[in-house]
């Protein structure tokens, strides 16, 4: 049981340190260009957090439209 406590605990100490440190890694090597890129793409996604989701259930929405259109077309009387 000991044994199975200290590898949770190297796991969790490994993921709470490799992490940041390969992500300060990348910003390092990465040069001037891709660190304005990467803060360009954080603030996006900081402004509008849904963004993505919004145009898949926007997108999703006009399929189901299409469909029902399909299913049920309108009756002339």
């Amino acid at each position: 049981m000991d044994s199975s406590i200290l590898l949770v605990l190297c796991l969790t100490a490994l993921i709470g340190l490799g992490v940041p440190a390969m992500l300060y890694a990348g910003l390092r090597r990465g040069g001037t260009a891709g660190q304005i890129e990467l803060l360009r793409r954080a603030t996006r996604q900081a402004k509008q957090p849904w963004q993505s989701e919004d145009a898949s259930l926007t997108e999703l929405s006009k399929r189901v439209e299409a469909l029902r259109q399909k299913a049920d077309p309108p009756s002339v009387d």
